[in-house]
């Protein structure tokens, strides 16, 4: 009995040496079929007990059109193979588990993925489970060399196989703007013909985005959201939040949400933005356009149309303007396109803006500022009743404004501006720099009475003797202008167009 029970185990051993699928050379060969490359091992053992597997140290990929002294795409601390002795008979062709530690992956525009190309259209092997917890990919910039790091703390892949790909969960480090990412869903089966079409499905997280890294906005965006479709057009839907959103550093914020549906071209980073809902204090806003690469250059740019139907100028004032306040109030409607590119500019020097814009119901919040409108308004009426120091009351007068705007280098170029109040209409030309707050703007202002009723006392006397130069058929047309800044702004008659 004994010597049958020593054949049969001898007899068992040659055949797991002899056909045991964990050798060094199976092991390269199944990996250069998958990711043809040139592959180097530093150590390499085959184990036996408790399970079937092997274990690689130091091991790399490298393409052949690497440049010499180029870091590998690929480089393992230790690969771990597992099997298990029923699989070796009855599924020869599956691993139960493999663990890659310490991976790296470093991809750069000459040494990229497409280096693992044509590789074996299909592959028996199956994998139950592969664990890669701490791995590390860089990616080089193609404009200035520097090194954008994902950091994985959890990567895990499941049932993983040519014919039905595989289901993943990671959690991970973004790098711009720094945040934590989780997501979790199914990715293949692997289209080798055509990538793009390779099929991807999950949901995923996006907390602790930090948009202060970027030029000119700042706040903490959070994001939560599903995708569905291929790797060349993923269907998005998401909502993001971002409670202190700011456009520039001007000492307040506020809160930012949106609804988004877009579609994201995975082979290359482009970024179509098909519907985005955003509500911005009190302000809704609808836009859609792109982020997309233009004219072969590796930045993207932002291309957006937007409309606010019936916000609040309040809202709007609040992004740019350094006071505690906003300085007008009322409804606003303005709808335009912005454009901005992948200059590395501060985001209002970057930024253009074209659209049209329109203020009902406008009232100034500064008290001085409203009273000011309101006895311009009494003038323009040729009403010379001055106000009873002791009378608090104020008539308020609503303005209404509308034109359009060109804003370019972080100046706002006004071509044409209409501003109306009882008694008076105001047709302005000029420039906001909204960098130095300095204002810049010409017109005229054609009010019911004559110029010399806007005026009393011995002042009125002088203005008569130019009455001719400003009456009209009814009323007056004063050329005026307003200079300064946007905290300190001046009002007064534009000489130089009286001189003309």
């Amino acid at each position: 009995m004994l010597p049958i029970v020593a054949v049969l185990a001898i007899s068992a051993a040659f055949i797991l040496v002899r056909y045991f699928p964990f050798s060094k050379k199976s092991i390269v060969e199944s990996l250069q079929e998958t990711f043809p490359s040139a592959i180097s091992i530093d150590h390499f053992q085959q184990i036996y007990f408790p399970h079937p597997g092997c274990t690689a140290e130091g091991v790399t990929f490298r393409s052949s059109s690497s440049p010499p002294g180029s870091p590998p795409i690929v480089a393992i601390h230790e690969l771990i193979i597992q099997g298990s002795y029923a699989d070796f008979f009855f599924r020869p062709h599956h691993i139960s588990k493999v663990i890659l530690e310490g991976l790296h992956l470093y991809f750069s525009p000459i040494n990229n993925t497409s280096t693992f190309s044509g590789g074996s259209a299909q592959s028996s092997i199956t994998i139950g489970q592969l664990i890669a917890n701490g791995a590390v990919m860089e990616v080089e910039r193609a404009n200035d060399k520097s090194l954008l790091q994902f950091d994985f703390h959890e990567l895990s892949l499941g049932s993983i196989s040519d014919k039905n790909g595989m289901s993943y969960n990671v959690a991970m480090h973004n790098p711009e703007p720094p945040a934590e990412i989780r997501s979790a869903g199914h990715f293949g089966p692997f289209n080798d013909n055509r990538p793009g079409q390779t099929p991807v499905s999950g949901k995923y997280t996006f907390d602790g985005g930090d948009l202060s890294v970027f030029n000119g906005i700042a706040g903490i965006v959070n994001s939560v959201g599903t995708f569905s479709g291929s790797l060349a057009e993923i269907n998005v839907r998401g909502v993001t939040d971002t409670p202190d959103f700011e456009v520039v550093r001007n000492g307040h914020s506020g809160p930012l949400h949106t609804q988004f549906q877009a579609n994201v071209d995975a082979t290359n980073g482009d970024v179509a933005l098909n519907n985005v809902d955003a509500t911005y204090i009190k302000t809704n806003i609808s836009a859609k356009g792109s982020i997309a690469s233009k004219d072969g250059s590796s930045g993207k740019y932002t291309s957006l149309d937007f409309v606010i139907a019936k916000g609040h100028i309040e809202d709007m004032l609040h992004l740019f303007v350094k006071g505690n306040r906003p300085p007008m109030s009322g409804i606003t409607r303005l709808q335009g396109h912005i454009t901005v590119p992948p200059d590395g500019e501060p985001f209002l020097k970057e930024v253009t803006v074209q659209g049209n814009f329109e203020i009902a119901e406008g009232q100034f919040e500064n008290q001085a500022r409203q009273e000011s409108v309101d006895e311009l308004s009494k003038t323009a009426r040729g009403e010379k009743k001055p106000k009873d120091p002791g009378d608090d009351s104020a008539e308020n007068v609503i303005s209404h404004v509308n034109g359009h705007t060109a804003l370019r280098n972080g100046v706002a170029t006004f071509p044409d501006i209409a501003f109306q109040i009882p008694g008076a209409d105001a047709r302005m030309h000029g420039t906001f720099n909204l960098l130095n707050q300095k204002v810049n703007l010409h017109g005229t202002v054609k009010m019911d009475a004559k110029f010399s009723q806007s005026t009393s006392g011995i002042k009125s006397l002088f203005a008569k003797v130019l009455d001719p130069f400003f009456d009209k058929s009814h009323g007056s047309v004063v050329p005026v202008l307003v200079d300064g800044t946007y905290r300190n702004p001046h009002f007064g008659l534009d000489l130089n167009s009286v001189k003309k």
